[in-house]
């Protein structure tokens, strides 16, 4: 196949030679048909406006106007008319009366007119002239005629011009073509041979371009396509990394406790058993959000609604945290309002609702308050959890919600996730139709927030709306 810089130049020299060859074919081979064409509706159109100017008081000022305009001869032969002065000299005056009757006789047998073309005698050789005849239904006979030159020399000087024009021209289109091609092509030489690199696990951005608009264009549109994929690859080694170690971590723990129990008959007791437990449901967890983002990327996720009150919901979720009150000292708080209903997938809300608590339990800092509230907006119900934790830095809170990303700093507790957990808190959300989106502030503390269209009855239908 051949390349771009190839194809612009097949182009322009197959324009070049068009080009060439077009103005050869005019110039050199139809030139004197079409100057003898228009030589003979020089004449046709003289003989009718004579005709029309025939009987009119300006008559023969019309006539003379006429010769003038169109180096024409013009003879009129009729009894009123005779223009035997001022205009003679002319093949027409020149002929007799044998040779007038015969142009009238040939002019009655086409329908009233005729056309011939006489050389001028007695030079003959390339001096031709057009006669044109006409006669009028009163009799009267009209002649017309020009001058015919031939052209032979003409065109030998516009052959060679053409050769002159032919080397300018070519030279012109070579010119041309590569400037098209370094303004261009080169640009998208440059730009294919850096998204060539992409397939070989190069993610550097693309070198810049003064080129045209589309070209920059492009360029940035590589370069932003070469940042993402290098953020993406970076995650998802992050991932595996990530996953490695919440994996080995829950694993070594119910390997080593296991041989322990098995080796030390006196070391079977329930805190151990305990451990083991949950260290299993830990890994649970992890496969559970494994799974969970591998249906959200094939849209395999249903949602099972059902209409609810969310207060509650987080009044049954916060039980759950009740031992990081005993064991870390945290404080929390819940404000909700009551009896605002929605109608969502209660589970997969729950599970928005626990990665939120999560998130703020293991970036909190020595400041251990997270407020939970719940609160009718307009016609949405929002849900929020707010921390005093270590805050995400404002160019990293759109980031958050990207899957296998992480904030890079350390957690206050020992608890590590894989990165997914937001990720799939935004899939949930989107399904449900709802708005999300993070506050935050380096060093004060983080808000997550959610917000579910309000579910109210209709009072004469009893249905929701």
């Amino acid at each position: 196949m051949p390349s771009l810089k190839q194809k612009i130049g097949r182009i322009m020299g197959i324009y070049a030679v068009m080009i060439i060859a077009l103005i050869f074919i005019f110039q050199a081979v139809l030139l004197q048909p079409m100057y003898t064409r228009n030589k003979i509706r020089t004449v046709q159109n003289v003989s009718e406006q004579v005709e029309a100017a025939v009987g009119t008081d300006a008559f023969f000022e019309s006539v003379y106007r006429l010769s003038r305009e169109n180096d024409a001869c013009v003879r009129i032969i009729a009894e009123e008319y005779e223009m035997a002065d001022g205009v003679g000299g002319c093949i027409l005056y020149r002929m007799n009366y044998r040779d007038l009757q015969k142009q009238a006789v040939l002019a009655e047998e086409n329908g009233g007119t005729y056309l011939s073309v006489e050389e001028e005698a007695p030079m003959g050789g390339d001096l031709q002239n057009v006669i044109y005849t006409r006669i009028m239904d009163d009799g009267t006979m009209i002649l017309v005629s020009t001058n015919l030159t031939a052209l032979n020399a003409t065109v030998r000087t516009l052959r060679i011009q053409m050769l002159y024009i032919s080397v300018i021209l070519l030279c012109a289109t070579g010119f041309l073509v590569w400037f098209i091609n370094r303004k261009i092509g080169d640009p998208l030489v440059k730009i294919n041979a850096e998204a060539a690199h992409l397939a070989e696990g190069k993610y550097q951005t693309a070198p810049g371009t003064d080129g045209y608009q589309e070209a920059v264009e492009l360029n940035r549109t590589l370069s932003q396509a070469a940042r993402d994929i290098n953020k993406a690859d970076q995650a998802k080694r992050d991932l595996i990394a990530n996953v490695s170690h919440d994996l080995r971590t829950p694993l070594t723990m119910i390997g080593g406790y296991g041989e322990m129990m098995r080796d030390i008959p006196g070391e079977k007791t329930d805190e151990n058993l305990q451990v083991i437990i949950d260290e299993s449901q830990r890994l649970n967890r992890l496969v559970n959000d494994l799974l969970d983002l591998s249906r959200m990327q094939e849209n395999r996720i249903t949602l099972s609604r059902s209409v609810f009150d969310p207060a509650e919901t987080i009044r049954h979720e916060m039980k759950k945290y009740e031992i990081h009150e005993r064991k870390d000292g945290f404080q929390f708080t819940v404000e909700c309002e009551e009896g605002l209903l929605v109608h969502a997938d209660e589970p997969r809300i729950a599970q928005v609702l626990n990665n939120f608590l999560s998130n703020a339990v293991n970036y909190s800092t020595d400041d251990k308050r997270i407020c939970v509230r719940c609160f009718a907006e307009e016609d949405n119900v929002v849900i929020e959890v707010e921390d005093h934790g270590e805050g995400i830095p404002s160019e990293r809170l759109e980031d958050v919600w990207d899957r296998y990303y992480k904030v890079d700093r350390r957690h206050v507790r020992p608890v590590s996730g894989s990165g997914l957990g937001l990720s799939i808190v935004r899939g949930i959300l989107e399904l449900h139709g709802a708005k999300y989106g993070v506050r935050s502030k380096e060093g004060e503390g983080s808000t997550f927030w959610f917000a579910l269209p309000r579910y109210r009855k209709d009072e004469n239908t009893g249905n929701g709306v």
